[in-house]
């Protein structure tokens, strides 16, 4: 405090000197055209951010002059990186019909410009090819037109719209041929996307034959050739290029896989030049390459090993491939028909034989392998030991060849039959199990009666020959015998589960080996079989997207056999994540790409994985880095794009709902970077952010942007004229933003959002009944709105019924709210219900629920500021028409106590009275004033002075006083009673008489809001010389605006004297007056405050004469810091109906009317 008084005197001084020099002017607040002048310096040193933001501010706060400063503001917006927000300023500028035309061609030019720095491509083309045609030699327009073409090039590959990228490229190079080495490779990249590759090839030559090409341009370039070289069926030239980039990266999956295709598609084209011997050779590198691949290509490399002449080696592939299950039916007979023939031709008759019965039963029709089953019988007929009756060399009734003697009779051979079960076995014991169960049919075909007998192992040789569907009834047959030993039956058991599991019937092996299980804990084959039934079980339903029980089935194999967790992690994951549950998958993917046991495939798939579950889940802070580190490895991978978008947009979703708008607008901005389709879909939504994160100026031209479109729905209408009306409402546009919200209420009176939008910009400017009208529609619809409960609060108190919004907000509070808008409202009202205690507390609460709010620390300032003790000094003088002159100099020092409800302090008054015929005369008086408000209704306020009169003969001692106790029992009705004792009239010769009045007064104001008053008044004045006077006036007056405040009024005046005298006061027997008044009062400039009345008249006066009456009085304030205010105030009145002679009436002698001037000057401190 001692620091600051020295410069807070001296302001004081310097402005009492100046204002008694005469010499004071107002200081202006900054001007639109000051924020100008800043923001053309800010951008001539470049900081375009900072000139866009004043160009901005200087726009808002002068609207008229939007025109004039939008095309500097247009230009910096797009230097400060701001681009799309500058295109449509610019159109807003061309569509100016009045627009010059240099300007005009400037404009057009900008606009061309922020289009390509905003990515808008196509429209950039567009603007600029009249530009260049226009002026043929404009290079700068040449250039823009390339880049923009290029960029458009660019955008439509990142959407993978290679065809129409290609067009855009090639014409690019057309116009500017020096930019081909710039942009060839990515023009290659197109074609070969767009199903050119074999033009893309001499391109990547080109690319590749630079000698400055960077290594990282040259590898990319190289294997982007090895690609088109395989997708255009230059496989040898192919095969060389990706065995030279797998040799410098051998752990290279996607090149292992590209080499392997490049060797397969030799092998075909081989194979179609009947070289089959060199098919076979690429089908086995390629197997050798991707050995994953084995069972895919199998069937084509057993085919070529056998038309290249080697049958026999071809027999155990086409086996290989048989016993492989998941095997379509078409691949199947493929397989079975060139094993058939692979038996013939490697002079297997017999077995060729059971192998074209085998492919005839399925395809009887079949010619080429009926007549293989012909030849395969033929052979096997002509072969050693074969007999055409099936009967065995020198059986009886078969003569002996060549004797003429009997021969003694061999013994009796096995039946054909047991001769079948026989070589049944044989074939099963070399692996030949088709072989085998096809004997065994034929050996139940001839006896029946041995079905029994060789059941189990028939069962046996069809689950191993790949028929274990055939099996499992076989099985069944076997496990019905009651005969069947226990050994037996726990082997036939065991068989009938693999068959089971082997025939994708996982329902049924999962229950046959959770039995085997069961009784035997230990049974670790069996465990695994029981994890492989319920890894099948999971796969298979996971197929006809049952997600859910898929990640059940791969929990239980999981929990059946625990070593396989690592193994079946991945499909566990994605299955948990499919059925809806990804926040549960996110810890599983975690989790396996910790084990570092995993090839790149793998760990790619599971980082895949992981990013979308923490889409799905909701993570997206922690989507987006994954996604982004996948889309860095894999540009064109347009799933995970769009993922990453989603990301974006969900992050800002989520943000925005937690009331970080200003991060949610970056968020959504980067959304539009990744996938820039997406922007009109997302306009409004990030329009609405722009708008809460406290930008209303630039969600004005979004939110018109998204009215524009054609196709919008009647709701997206609604939603986006709903928030262009709020933008202009918050950007301090209420009256543009009005007809927006009536407009959405013409087509949906009831429409919630937009009556309490309407009454909230109604608020804002002053039109409070109106506003009210809204919030009171709206509480109709929704009695329990909290919106429009506070508005229509802020609305009533705003009208000057704070009781009432008090009263509004009342259920609020006691249920708990404490909505800083709440605490704020019931702060205020309290406030100007005077009682500041509850104000204080209101507002330090709102504080602790909002710490930093400006608005409640402001008022909480404010209460504290009027809590300091207060030094008022003040000097006036005034002359009347009588000559006679009044000097006056003020003093007063206020405390406030019991938090603002008690005032109490000394005061010090000095008059001095002199001029034409009047008695000299001063007055000294000291004495003391407060005030005590007792509760909401009850307030006492008195002001007491002992006066020490200074007269020509004598001096005197007097008591004069003013005490009021008021009565406010609601907003609309304060009552008043008046006690005083005062002097009757400034005129000397009264005090010096010493004439006094007792005045017992009241008073009655009714103000049904802030806008309109009546007041009545009324005093009973006895005085000290026997006199008597009733004195009354009522007023109406009428408030025609809020900004500045302008009152006008009607206002008549009476009184009367019980008796005339001449004791020195004004005493005519009856007086009436009926005037006209005025009060014009707000804020000049910065700390400059003003305030002007005014009131003219008829009054009449009995004895006396009538005419013409006025007041004026004018008063400008000046704030030096919230706790010292000076102010100059002069004031005159004027009236014809009293006279400026000394003699009170006799106006023959004197018509002229009585006036009296007065200025004066006031100092408020607060310490």
């Amino acid at each position: 405090m001692l620091i600051r008084r020295p410069s807070l005197r001296a302001r004081i001084a310097g402005l009492l000197m100046v204002a008694g020099l005469g010499l004071a002017g107002p200081v202006q607040a900054q001007a639109p055209e000051e924020l100008v002048a800043n923001a053309r310096r800010a951008a001539g040193t470049n900081d375009n951010r900072e000139a866009a933001r004043l160009f901005e501010q200087a726009i808002q706060l002068a609207p008229t002059r939007r025109r004039e400063w939008l095309p500097e503001y247009a230009d910096q917006l797009a230097y400060a990186g701001r681009p799309s927000e500058a295109v449509p300023v610019y159109r807003e500028l061309l569509a100016d019909p009045g627009l010059d035309p240099a300007t005009r061609q400037r404009v057009t030019r900008s606009l061309a410009f922020a289009l390509l720095w905003s990515s808008q491509f196509e429209e950039a083309i567009d603007a600029w090819q009249p530009i260049a045609d226009a002026n043929p030699g404009d290079a700068e327009a040449r250039r823009a037109i390339v880049d923009s073409t290029i960029g458009a090039a660019r955008a439509a590959a990142e959407r993978g719209a290679s065809q129409e990228a290609v067009p855009l490229f090639e014409r690019a190079i057309t116009l500017n041929p020096s930019r081909r080495p710039e942009i060839a490779r990515e023009y290659a990249d197109q074609l070969a996307y767009a199903g050119r590759p074999q033009q893309a090839v001499p391109i990547y030559r080109e690319v590749l034959g630079r000698q400055d090409l960077a290594p990282e341009e040259r590898q990319r370039a190289t294997r982007n050739l090895a690609f088109a070289l395989l997708w255009s069926s230059q496989f040898p030239e192919a095969i060389r290029s990706w065995e030279t980039i797998l040799r410098g990266s051998p752990a290279d999956d996607e090149a292992r896989k590209a080499l392997s295709d490049a060797l397969v598609g030799s092998a075909r084209q081989a194979a179609e030049a009947r070289r089959n011997a060199d098919a076979a050779a690429f089908f086995r590198r390629a197997i050798e390459t991707a050995p994953q691949r084995r069972q895919e290509l199998l069937p084509e490399y057993a085919d070529q090993i056998a038309y290249g002449g080697q049958p026999a080696q071809a027999v155990p592939l086409y086996r290989e491939g048989l016993r492989q299950g998941g095997r379509s039916d078409q691949d199947l007979r493929r397989l079975r028909r060139g094993l058939a023939f692979g038996l013939l031709w490697s002079g297997q008759p017999r077995e060729a034989v059971t192998a074209f019965e085998d492919v005839l039963r399925q395809a009887p029709d079949d010619a080429e392998a009926r007549k293989g089953l012909a030849d395969a019988q033929a052979a096997a007929a002509k072969a050693p030991g074969a007999s055409g009756t099936g009967r065995a060399p020198g059986s009886p009734g078969t003569p002996a060849a060549g004797a003429g003697t009997q021969t003694p009779a061999p013994a009796q051979p096995a039946g054909p039959a047991d001769a079948a079960i026989a070589e049944a076995r044989a074939a099963a014991g070399r692996g030949a199990n088709k072989e085998a169960f096809a004997l065994f049919e034929r050996a139940i075909r001839l006896d029946p009666s041995k079905r029994s007998q060789i059941a189990r192992e028939y069962a046996d040789q069809l689950a191993y020959a790949g028929e274990p569907a055939r099996a499992v009834p076989v099985y069944r047959e076997v496990l019905d015998r009651r005969d069947l030993p226990a050994d037996e039956r726990r082997q036939a058991t065991r068989a009938l589960a693999f068959a089971l599991l082997w025939s994708s019937q996982f329902p049924s092996a999962i229950e046959t080996w959770g039995t085997i299980l069961r009784n035997a804990p230990d049974d670790s084959e069996a465990r695994k079989a029981l994890s492989d039934a319920y890894v099948g079980a999971a796969r298979h339903v996971a197929g006809r997207s049952r997600n859910a029980e898929a990640a059940d089935f791969f929990r239980r194999a999981i929990e059946t056999a625990p070593q396989r967790r690592q193994e079946l992690l991945p499909e566990y994951a994605d299955q948990i994540a499919y059925s809806g549950k990804p926040d549960r998958a996110v810890p599983l993917y975690r989790e396996a790409l910790r084990s570092g046991e995993r090839t790149a495939q793998e760990t790619q798939r599971l980082r895949r994985g992981l990013a979308f579950a923490l889409l799905w889940s909701s993570q997206f802070r922690e989507a987006i880095p994954a996604l982004q580190a996948i889309l860095k490895q894999s540009p064109r991978d347009n799933d995970v794009r769009k993922a990453l978008a989603d990301a974006y947009v969900g992050a800002a979703r989520q943000t925005a709902g937690q009331g970080r708008s200003p991060e949610a607008v970056v968020l959504f901005e980067r959304a539009f970077a990744v996938e820039p389709g997406r922007r009109r879909e997302l306009l409004r939504e990030y329009a609405e952010q722009v708008l809460y994160a406290g930008q209303p100026a630039r969600a004005i031209p979004l939110f018109e942007e998204v009215l524009r479109r054609p196709d919008l729905t009647a709701k997206e209408t609604r939603h986006a004229k709903l928030g262009l009306a709020r933008a202009l409402a918050w950007s301090g546009q209420q009256p543009l933003a009005i007809p927006v919200f009536t407009d959405i209420l013409a087509s949906s009176p009831n429409d919630v959002d937009a009556l309490i939008g309407r009454g909230n910009a109604l608020n804002d400017i002053t039109r409070h009944k109106e506003a009210l009208v809204d919030f009171e529609a709206v509480l109709r619809l929704q009695p329990a709105n909290v919106d429009a409960t506070r508005g229509a609060a802020t609305a009533e108190r705003s009208m000057g019924l704070p009781r009432r919004a008090l009263a509004r907000i009342e259920p609020l509070l006691a249920s708990g709210d404490r909505n800083p808008a709440t605490l704020l409202i019931a702060a205020q009202a309290r406030q100007e219900m005077g009682r500041p205690d509850l104000a204080q507390s209101y507002a330090e609460a709102l504080l602790a629920r909002k710490p930093g709010d400006e608005t409640a620390q402001r008022l909480l300032d404010q209460l504290f500021q009027e809590r300091r003790p207060l030094t008022t000094i003040e000097a006036w003088h005034a002359r009347r028409s009588d000559d006679l002159s009044i000097s006056t100099f003020l003093i007063s020092h206020e405390l406030t106590f019991n938090a603002g409800l008690t005032k109490f302090g000394p005061q010090a008054r000095a008059m001095h009275f002199e001029g034409g015929d009047f008695p000299t005369v001063d007055i000294y008086s000291i004495g003391v004033a407060g005030r005590h408000r007792f509760n909401d209704v009850l307030e006492f306020k008195s002001s007491l002075f002992l006066n020490l009169e200074d007269e020509p003969d004598d001096q005197d001692v007097e008591v004069t006083h003013e005490t009021t106790l008021s009565f406010i029992p609601s907003d609309v009705i304060r009552l008043d009673l008046n006690l005083a004792r005062r002097y009757p009239d400034e005129n000397t010769r009264s005090i010096v008489k010493d004439v006094f009045a007792d005045d017992v007064g009241f008073s009655v104001d009714y103000t049904p809001d802030n806008a309109f008053r009546i007041s009545g008044r009324g005093i009973y004045s006895h005085y000290t010389d026997g006199n008597e006077r009733v004195w009354g006036q009522a007023e109406i007056a009428k408030r025609f605006s809020a900004d500045p405040y302008l009152w006008f009024g009607l206002r008549y005046t009476a009184f009367d004297f019980a008796r005339v005298l001449d004791n020195g006061y004004w005493n005519p027997d009856r007086y009436q007056s009926f005037e006209l008044s005025m009060q014009l009062w707000g804020t000049l400039a910065e700390h400059w405050t003003y305030d002007f009345q005014g009131a003219a008249g008829y009054g009449l006066s009995d004895p006396g004469s009538g005419g013409f009456v006025s007041y004026a009085s004018a008063r400008i304030a000046y704030e030096f810091a919230p706790q010292a205010t000076f102010a100059l105030y002069a004031n005159h009145i004027l009236s014809y109906a009293r006279s400026s002679d000394d003699n009170n009436f006799d106006v023959l002698q004197d018509d002229e009317p009585w006036s009296r001037f007065q200025v004066g000057a006031q100092l408020r401190l607060r310490w």
